[in-house]
């Protein structure tokens, strides 16, 4: 993947924006979009979510394991930009260091009285930037 694209990808995600989303596809193609704001990508190929609620999208995720995070910022001139990238649910985890890592980064967010369900752990499957236009 270009580097260019993982590290605006890093940046993006690991700033735990209110615009950061997950969707997802149940296998009758039923699309739920989720605000996911507890993320963060560790590596070139590897994202943690924190799971506190998002119940349809999760159930998606265990029939599909297909997602896709969005990240939409804009400036104060309306110029968006942002991320899109495209995942692939590689572990549900309820214990173990990734378990702990999102689970003290969640402690660290305004969502902390939420009990943590589960680590999700996701394996980066291709990246693509918000818009495609172009002049």
């Amino acid at each position: 993947m270009e580097s260019s694209l993982l590290e605006k990808a890093r940046e993006l995600l690991n700033r735990n924006l209110l615009t950061t989303t997950l969707s997802t596809v149940d296998k009758e193609y039923n699309v739920n979009v989720a605000v996911i704001t507890v993320v963060e990508m560790v590596d070139d190929e590897t994202i943690l979510c924190a799971r506190f609620g998002a119940e349809q999208t999760y159930a998606n995720l265990k029939e599909t394991g297909k997602g896709v995070f969005m990240v939409l910022v804009a400036d104060e001139q309306g110029k968006k930009d942002g991320i899109r990238v495209y995942v692939r649910l590689a572990e549900d985890l309820t214990e173990g260091p990734y378990y702990e890592r999102i689970k003290a980064r969640l402690q660290a967010t305004p969502y902390r009285d939420f009990p943590l369900k589960n680590c999700l752990v996701f394996k980066i499957t291709g990246i693509a930037p918000i818009s495609t236009l172009k002049r």
